[in-house]
């Protein structure tokens, strides 16, 4: 039998197309702990969210997850032109917004999973170790204040909006203001500049990404005046996981999982174990306060 070039690559061609779907990746359906979906997370509390979906991961190794990490205007603009269905944020949509899910007949499941802190950072030079909060406040009201500078990590940032609502504006002045771009340009304008007060979500300074290290080790943190608390005697805290449990923090926020998909999904059951008690554990060894203390686990011997 005579065989021609064309048919050698006829055969070369389908026996390439059957490996090929051979090799092909199964396609897994998507539950409560296995496959795909995606997880729009508010860039001031990236680090513990990354944590908690490290452990998800092995735990449960048919999930794949993917963390995409924003400024909170850019995550609440994708649940609303659904592009995205499940996000961590550090405040529940507004009535108005949710009113794009309830057209749709989409009933949301909102789960509280912690409560974080907003750290006021400066140079190791800068003059003062405390910080009033009408003196912040006053900044962005466009009012004297003793503060000149402020500096957040994005014009849409979640940390901006936050003390936004505490001043009662729905804009910022244009002077001693200042948005960059991220995190770690917070972390090192203020490491580089001295006079600046940076403005970044707590859980970045306990558990910092190796490349921030040198910054976060060579900044101080501010202890800020708590009105609701103290209204004889004055007196300061830093954020830490015992001044948030207490209520002495001023700049506190829950931390929340949004989820849209309307289906018991993956964002389901991320949000089922974040707020369970290995994921509250987890929580709790970042440094933020967890919404449940998870009970200790104790070895009992029958021996000594």
């Amino acid at each position: 039998m005579k065989i021609t070039s064309l048919s050698v690559v006829f055969i070369f061609v389908f026996l390439a197309v059957f490996s090929c779907r051979e090799k092909a990746e199964p396609v897994i359906e998507e539950t409560l702990t296995s496959g795909k979906a995606a997880i729009l997370v508010d860039n001031a509390v990236q680090p513990v969210v990354e944590d908690v979906l490290a452990v998800f991961h092995n735990v449960y190794d048919r999930a794949f997850i993917t963390q995409v990490n924003l400024p909170e205007n850019e995550v609440v603009r994708a649940l609303l032109s659904d592009t995205a269905r499940v996000a961590v944020l550090s405040r529940k949509l507004t009535s108005s917004e949710e009113a794009h899910f309830r057209n749709k007949k989409i009933q949301p499941k909102v789960t509280e999973f912690a409560f974080d802190a907003l750290a006021l950072v400066v140079n190791r030079q800068y003059k003062d170790s405390i910080a009033d909060v009408e003196q912040v406040l006053n900044v962005l009201r466009g009012r004297p204040s003793s503060i000149s500078k402020l500096v957040f990590d994005s014009p849409g940032s979640g940390s901006l909006s936050y003390l936004k609502g505490l001043a009662g504006v729905s804009a910022v002045p244009s002077k001693n203001v200042f948005a960059l771009k991220t995190n770690e340009d917070v972390l090192k304008y203020v490491h580089d500049n001295n006079g600046a007060i940076g403005v970044i979500g707590l859980n970045w300074l306990l558990q910092p990404p190796g490349n921030v290290t040198q910054y976060v080790e060579n900044i101080k943190v501010l202890a800020i005046d708590n009105v609701k608390k103290n209204n004889v005697s004055k007196k300061y805290y830093k954020p830490n996981q015992s001044n948030i449990a207490e209520g002495l923090y001023p700049f506190t926020r829950t931390l929340y999982v949004l989820n849209y998909q309307g289906k018991l999904g993956l964002g389901m059951g991320f949000a089922t174990y974040i707020s369970a008690p290995e994921g509250q554990r987890i929580i709790l060894k970042s440094g933020l306060m967890p919404v449940k203390i998870p009970p200790r686990e104790l070895e009992v011997r029958n021996e000594l």
